[in-house]
């Protein structure tokens, strides 16, 4: 018979065992409004996807709940911690910093990450960083303040943590999902991160900056990584009955890029999603003075007029997983970047007549239905968003899917977590230059020229593959042709 947590007669009730109770009460009940929350907004997701029973799976909507939260936490911080930066200073290399120690992190400990995702337990790795993340969120702002250094400090310990929770996200899909069922369930997953991301960074951080500072932005976003934990808690697996072998991760980057130079279909795909990331992250950066030069806005309402990108993104989530199944993930991944390459060229056009030919028919044009009435460069930056959120979403799907198809479930978080460290550590210097570069020449000509050197970045990637693979250097684009190549359906075993 097990013990009651009520005190026997007489004697006074236990503080400690009092406040245990209230709070497995209160614990309860907020799971129980989370799930009927949840069951809800599956139901209406059921009418839209191609395949619907993903949606139905209980343990995949727990991934996608846990996949919003930790995203809406995250990026609020990051909001947060730029507003906090840019307020105190007021200076624009301080707000360059804060993007270098969110680059660094997966630049230089991303395959340790990799390796440490792949050796745990998915949901024992993500619970415990996102707690970690949670209450770094609390402390660093409580304790040392929301200043400079401790700002930097929490941005890189935040993005330090991530190292292993960013690759065990984009590697437990096939845990729960069929092979048939991946691609709606990547899209799903893209939706839940990129809904979240808005939430975070367009609707509750300014919302808290503006009425309660930023100390509340860093504490909300607390409150969103401990529902992150409550929901991936939740999800059981196979993958929790197998031992965990507490080692040392063994993480040889020469080794990992000879495996994919030795695998170059899955090679360059994953160089196609580090181009893309890449641009995205240019354009993150380049948005706020875009708007302020090209416009004539206030540089804080970039993330507003870059919204209509979620219209692309929502496209992207329904059509995607078609276009995968017509074209294949290689096509469908090369169809998105060039169609975000095209649209960021656009945008460097804006200014000099381009939004006279498009306005006429903008459907951005419709809200002046509703009363509003932005100016004609307005409404073409805005519609030329939408290709761009599309075409970065479709080549992270296309790219998600390609790799957990084809490579081993023991390979895919080094093979993420290897993409991660390409895309932020090739993002470093394309930041500092194009920065400077838009100091002098102007974003408009940055924004042109861009799509140019990414295609040279992407040369220069495959050579250095080449390079730490071991391999001759092939002759010209040789290499570039594999992409076509069907990359076996290997079963290697963990090792």
């Amino acid at each position: 018979m097990g013990q009651s947590d009520e005190p026997p007669p007489g004697r006074q009730p236990d503080p400690f065992l009092e406040g245990r109770r209230i709070f497995d009460g209160a614990y309860r009940r907020a799971d129980d409004f989370i799930d009927r929350g949840g069951q809800r907004v599956f139901r209406v997701l059921w009418f839209f996807l191609p395949e619907t029973s993903i949606a139905r799976n209980l343990r995949f909507q727990y991934i996608m709940a846990s996949t919003f939260f930790s995203d809406a936490g995250r990026d609020a911080l990051k909001y947060g911690a730029l507003i906090a930066v840019v307020r105190s200073s007021g200076s624009t290399l301080h707000a360059a910093l804060v993007g270098v120690a969110a680059l660094l992190p997966p630049t230089l400990l991303g395959l340790y990450g990799g390796a440490v995702a792949d050796a745990l337990p998915r949901r024992a790795a993500l619970a415990g960083v996102y707690t970690i993340q949670a209450v770094l969120c609390l402390v660093v702002p409580i304790v040392y303040g929301t200043e400079l250094r401790s700002v930097l400090f929490l941005v890189f310990a935040i993005n330090v943590l991530g190292q292993v929770s960013g690759p065990g996200e984009q590697s437990i899909a096939p845990l729960v999902a069929s092979d048939e069922q991946l691609a709606s369930a990547n899209s799903l997953l893209s939706l839940a991160s990129n809904v979240g991301t808005v939430f975070g960074t367009a609707l509750l951080a300014p919302i808290l900056l503006r009425a309660l500072g930023v100390t509340a932005v860093f504490a909300a976003s607390a409150a969103l990584l401990l529902l992150a934990t409550t929901r991936i808690l939740r999800l059981q697996t196979e993958q929790e009955a197998k031992p965990v072998r507490w080692r040392r991760p063994d993480v040889d980057v020469r080794s990992m890029i000879r495996w994919l130079t030795d695998e170059p279909a899955v090679g360059t795909m994953v160089i196609v999603g580090v181009l893309a990331g890449t641009a995205n992250v240019v354009l993150q950066t380049l948005a706020p003075r875009y708007v302020q030069s090209v416009l004539g806005l206030d540089p804080a309402d970039a993330v507003y007029v870059f919204a209509p990108s979620t219209i692309g993104l929502a496209l992207a989530i329904v059509v995607t997983p078609t276009l995968i199944r017509w074209l294949g993930e290689r096509r469908s991944a090369l169809g998105g970047f060039v169609l975000m390459a095209v649209a960021l060229c656009l945008l460097g056009f804006v200014k000099y007549g381009l939004d006279a030919a498009i306005d006429p028919i903008n459907p951005v044009r419709v809200i002046s239905l509703i009363g509003l009435h932005p100016g004609a460069a307005l409404r073409t930056a805005s519609v030329l968003a939408i290709p761009i959120g599309f075409g970065v979403a479709a080549v992270a799907m296309s790219v998600q899917t390609y790799v957990n198809r084809r490579v081993p479930l023991a390979r895919q978080g080094r093979t993420f977590a290897l993409q991660s460290t390409l895309k932020n550590g090739s993002a470093i210097l394309p930041l500092l230059a194009l920065g400077a570069a838009a100091s002098v020449f102007g974003v408009n000509a940055v924004l042109i020229v861009s799509p140019v050197l990414l295609i040279g970045l992407a040369l220069g990637l495959v050579r250095l593959s080449e390079r730490f693979g071991g391999h001759a250097p092939t002759t010209r684009l040789e290499v570039l042709s594999s992409f076509w190549q069907d990359a076996p359906h290997t079963n290697e075993p963990a090792g």
